[in-house]
């Protein structure tokens, strides 16, 4: 965008630039930060440990971490712990709403209702996934991605695995799909964390209509996925 219009975007004046040498002094400070993140996502990938587990031994790290560049302190663990505990509180009411929706709503028999309804109307398998992503659009505006978890798997996974599908595809999609919803008015995450930091010239109309051509590009890639399904399995064939 700022290729077609430079303006947009100014390049910085060169005395304000930093040398070769001061980028790479400051790429210090995220050493620890990285060899953390390796060592959580390798325990994962390697079969160490749980995700779970993984967690906690990346809570572990975070507190050496700090220890080593000396701002632990109780006021710190006081605001880590009474943090943690107000989100994992938010997220254990979601899960159980979440929960009691989806048992209600498939007990109810809209599983079979949707199962009729794609033999009656004799969709196609890609038809199927097509409008489940559209669904997730749709709740993505207005819900948050743990919610809309729990109502839609019970849901769509076995219907995904009757068409033939592979189910870690899917999943891809719904990450992605999660991650334009973070963009899409009313109710996207990201665009209100962008108002908290934009000036207050910016409106967040202007916000919302800037988000635009990310999420076209979002939804090119959630296609190419969609058309060619080893994008997403490639990397998982090869790990496991």
């Amino acid at each position: 965008r700022c290729r077609l219009n430079p303006s947009l975007g100014p390049a910085t004046p060169p005395e304000e630039r930093y040398t070769a040498r001061e980028k790479f002094q400051s790429l210090r400070h995220i050493i620890a930060p990285g060899l953390l993140v390796v060592t959580v996502l390798g325990c994962i990938i390697g079969g160490v440990t749980s995700p779970s587990e993984a967690s906690a031994v990346g809570a572990a790290g975070a507190l050496l971490i700090a220890t080593m560049r000396g701002k632990l302190s109780w006021g710190l663990l006081r605001y880590v712990m009474l943090s943690t505990t107000k989100i994992t509180g938010m997220l254990i009411w979601i899960a159980i709403a979440a929960v009691f929706f989806s048992r209600i709503y498939m007990g109810l028999g809209a599983g079979m209702v949707i199962s009729d309804m794609i033999d009656d109307f004799s969709l196609s398998p890609y038809t199927v996934i097509i409008f489940m992503l559209i669904s997730f659009y749709l709740l993505g505006m207005f819900l948050d991605d743990f919610a809309i978890l729990f109502i839609t798997v019970p849901l769509y996974v076995p219907i995904v695995r009757e068409l033939g599908f592979d189910t870690t595809w899917f999943a891809v999609l719904f990450i992605l799909s999660m991650q334009s919803a973070y963009l899409t008015p009313p109710f996207g995450y990201n665009l209100f964390y962008m108002r908290s930091v934009a000036p207050k010239s910016i409106t967040i109309v202007d916000i919302y209509r800037s988000a635009l051509p990310f999420v076209a590009l979002q939804i090119l890639g959630l296609a190419l996925i969609v058309a060619y399904p080893s994008i997403a399995l490639w990397l998982p064939g090869l790990l496991f």
